[in-house]
């Protein structure tokens, strides 16, 4: 962790870690306000960090593969472990970021509490891939200089990075369905209903094949962001799951 950009938020002597997992555009600085209040609201400690290759940290995102959502569970892996005190850990993913909680709540059930994921993806729909084919246009117009402001030079390449591979013929299978069994853990799981990236298919998977107990909340009339679309209504549906997990 030490070669990362992360940041501890909320209270070092609380029972809970949460720790964050930003979008595949995302950074630190791009949650905003909303680690703080989730976790001065449920007396938790954060833990937020830019993934290699975003914001701060160093590395870079070209020739990604299939399996980047994978290492970056990997990454989130030595992370923890490098976490000294013993804390009943928690994951927030937003759409990679929530693939990512799976995928490690997957593969190392013994690390993890709870998860919460917001816009996830287990499979490739035809909305992800015309939501992604959207974007370039905009990108090309300058609609997506914002990004700067976060990852400085390497936006453009954060941006294809992510543009790039969903619309790839080998990511198109792209599947962690065979995963889901092997998370035993209690899952909040959180969808707008108008996500330009995903439909409500994406969490009847998770629903239907996950092992764990899973709590839906969908947003109505919202898109792929419910913490920054919806943050009122999101911060209640955390707060009583995170409450029934005491």
């Amino acid at each position: 962790m030490k070669d990362l950009n992360y940041i501890f938020i909320g209270n070092p002597n609380a029972q809970h870690l949460i720790i964050f997992l930003h979008e595949g555009l995302g950074s630190i600085e791009q949650w905003k306000h909303f680690p703080m209040q989730v976790c001065t609201e449920n007396d938790c400690y954060g833990l937020v960090y830019d993934r290699s290759g975003y914001g701060k940290s160093p590395g870079n995102l070209l020739n990604r593969t299939t399996h980047y959502l994978h290492e970056a569970a990997d990454e989130l892996a030595g992370i923890i472990a490098e976490i000294q005190k013993e804390y009943k850990i928690i994951l927030y993913g937003h759409s990679d970021g929530g693939s990512i909680a799976l995928i490690h709540a997957a593969l190392f059930p013994t690390h993890i509490k709870a998860i919460i994921t917001e816009a996830a993806h287990v499979i490739v729909e035809e909305e992800t891939i015309s939501g992604v084919k959207a974007a370039q246009a905009p990108f090309l117009d300058g609609k997506f200089n914002g990004l700067k402001k976060y990852h400085g030079s390497r936006f453009t390449e954060v941006f294809l990075a992510w543009n790039t591979i969903w619309q790839t013929s080998a990511f198109a299978t792209w599947s962690i369905t065979d995963l889901l069994p092997k998370i035993t853990c209690p899952q909040l799981i959180i969808q707008g209903d108008a996500d330009e990236y995903g439909t409500i298919k994406q969490v009847e998977l998770i629903e239907s094949l996950t092992a764990g107990r899973s709590i839906r909340f969908i947003a109505k009339n919202c898109g792929h962001a419910p913490h920054k679309e919806m943050e009122k209504e999101t911060l209640i549906h955390i707060k009583v799951f995170l409450n029934e997990l005491n």
